[in-house]
């Protein structure tokens, strides 16, 4: 840890003494995925990348729009949840509604969204498929990280979609299987209906 701090005073004043700027000498020094804070100090850069969100299309899927100001949909990795806006209008349902509603309140006060991506980053319906965060994270591997503000698994955790796997995007599964079964047990969200069960 001392060797580290000795570390950095060392390049802090090489960079003042040469004139180069400290972000840029960070970069050079640590490599191209760290980047240096106000105060010079290495940051790691985020893996997540920030979109604006657009609006939602139903439970598990939204519109973004990306910094070249493209707009794409965005399916939730690791969950589903009841239809509310499917083509064949036999497959929409109430809990799809209530799902879709409930996703939509997720967003209400939000204008920046944080993907995440895994193995497979779009589907055959061409949606790109991602972890969608609230906020920007540094441990999206952190459990309570993942509870408070990814939105697949607050959806699962408060029970208006369910966990399901589709492999290989399977890098938060674990912990969406787990909140799923918790909500099913304790009959959270739509669980306590069951026309809701039955659909899985």
């Amino acid at each position: 840890m001392k060797s580290n701090i000795k570390q950095r005073i060392v390049i802090i004043i090489f960079a003042i003494m040469v004139g180069v700027g400290v972000p840029e000498l960070m970069t050079n020094y640590f490599g191209e995925g760290v980047k240096a804070d106000d105060k010079g100090l290495a940051q790691e850069e985020s893996n997540l990348e920030a979109v604006k969100f657009i609006r939602t299309v139903d439970g598990d899927t939204i519109i973004v729009e990306d910094a070249s100001g493209n707009q794409q949909r965005v399916r939730m990795i690791g969950i589903d949840t009841p239809e509310s806006v499917a083509k064949e209008e036999e497959r929409n349902n109430e809990y799809g509604v209530m799902a879709s509603d409930y996703t939509k309140q997720l967003f209400s006060e939000t204008d920046t969204v944080y993907l995440e991506y895994d193995i497979d980053d779009d589907d055959q319906y061409d949606r790109t498929l991602a972890y969608i965060w609230l906020q920007d994270v540094e441990d999206t591997f952190d459990e309570t990280n993942i509870e408070k503000y990814m939105v697949n698994a607050i959806i699962v955790k408060d029970g208006y979609g369910v966990a399901k796997r589709y492999e290989p995007t399977v890098a938060h599964d674990d912990t969406l299987q787990k909140l799923m079964n918790e909500a099913r047990d304790d009959n959270t969200g739509l669980w306590q209906y069951q026309g809701f069960k039955d659909l899985w």
